[in-house]
């Protein structure tokens, strides 16, 4: 039986890993799990999973699990096998980097700790002999297409972008965009913050930066490539002219289940597979030059230097929160991650620890910004 711990068990991954240990619960055993401010659904999961641990922002002491205050005091206690690390957002740094310490095996979800440092982490990784499993599906299948190949016969990798929820809509009507009609995703359902990056195509950004630090590829051999149906997730080019993906339906259990079974591979009732005599099309697409401003935008700054991810990950975080919040509108966060961008110190020597002042920097500069009109 395989011990794992997820955390980040009430969003949108954590919950889709959850229903993966249910369907083979004879084979997996939960150790911990953490949550955020949904205290209902964790409690509801400690009820049925019955973990030994657990960790909230409230104080609450449920009846299943023994309540731990910290990820450092969690990952202390904790002995699973596998630790999915399901948080969005910036708070998943630490957790990350304290599991890649200690040379624990993890199935990784969260995009912004492998985009700030992940070629540090993979260093820390190698040296602590953890692995790191791929959860993002345009990640799992770049990794996956590359298994047992020589990494110098690649000659590109391409990454396949949906578009996102405002594909369709025409640029002159972008800056009257409610958050509703953003988290309204055509083919995917995930949490709210990835679903706005994926409007933005900062989510794609982001994707380019982490396949270059996860599999130590150059930036400029990554393409981006613009994939309406979501049913091809990656792709690699190899020198001699073929190109291997994987295709499967857009369903995030689908990498989920690769990851929490691997090596090996397991058949799921819940997971749908591709009738290929019922699928009319695979269509692939330039997009309109003026919606790709946020990702040249961040094509730019990561390519600044090496503490450029980190100002994306911090200030993209802020304005992502705050127009969710209504306070500013759809375009707006691309301008105040501009003007923001102006007033960073990025020259900094890049370290764990200065990419972490990067983003905490660059989070309160631009909350500074929306909040106060200056910075």
């Amino acid at each position: 039986m395989k011990k794992i711990s997820i955390l980040g068990s009430t969003g949108s991954v954590g919950t889709q890993c959850l229903d993966i240990v249910s369907e083979f619960e004879d084979q997996f055993e939960v150790i911990s799990l953490t949550a955020g401010k949904n205290e209902k659904k964790l409690k509801d999961q400690l009820r049925k999973y019955k973990p030994k641990y657990y960790l909230s922002e409230s104080e609450v002491i449920y009846e299943h699990g023994k309540r731990l205050k910290t990820f450092e005091e969690l990952l202390q206690f904790d002995d699973s096998d596998l630790i999915v690390i399901a948080l969005s957002g910036i708070s998943g740094l630490t957790p990350v980097l304290i599991s890649v310490e200690q040379g624990r095996n993890i199935a990784l979800a969260n995009k912004e700790s492998l985009v700030a440092c992940g070629d540090l982490l993979n260093e820390i990784s190698k040296k602590n002999k953890s692995s790191i499993i791929p959860l993002d599906s345009e990640h799992s299948a770049i990794w996956q297409c590359l298994k047992d190949e020589d990494i110098n016969s690649i000659d590109s990798i391409a990454l396949t972008a949906s578009g996102g929820s405002l594909r369709d809509i025409p640029y002159n009507e972008l800056s009257k965009i409610t958050p509703p009609q953003v988290l309204n995703h055509p083919t995917w359902s995930m949490g709210d913050k990835i679903t706005v990056d994926s409007a933005t195509l900062i989510n794609k950004v982001f994707e380019v930066q982490e396949a270059s630090n996860l599999f130590e590829i150059p930036l400029d051999k990554i393409n981006v490539v613009f994939h309406n149906e979501s049913i091809i997730h990656g792709m690699v080019n190899y020198v001699d002219g073929n190109t291997i993906s994987i295709m499967s339906k857009p369903d995030m259990k689908i990498p989920i289940l690769y990851a929490l079974f691997y090596p090996n591979r397991a058949k799921s009732k819940i997971v749908e597979r591709i009738n290929f005599n019922k699928l009319k099309n695979l269509t692939f697409r330039d997009h309109d030059e003026k919606k790709l401003s946020f990702f040249n935008f961040g094509m730019n700054v990561i390519k600044s230097s090496k503490l450029g991810p980190s100002f994306l990950v911090g200030s993209d975080q802020a304005v992502v929160e705050n127009f969710l919040k209504n306070k500013i509108n759809y375009l707006s966060m691309l301008d105040i991650m501009k003007e923001v961008y102006k007033y960073m110190d990025l020259s900094k020597p890049y370290s764990i620890e200065t990419s972490k002042e990067v983003i905490k920097d660059s989070f309160n500069l631009t909350n500074k910004l929306i909040n106060d009109g200056n910075i």
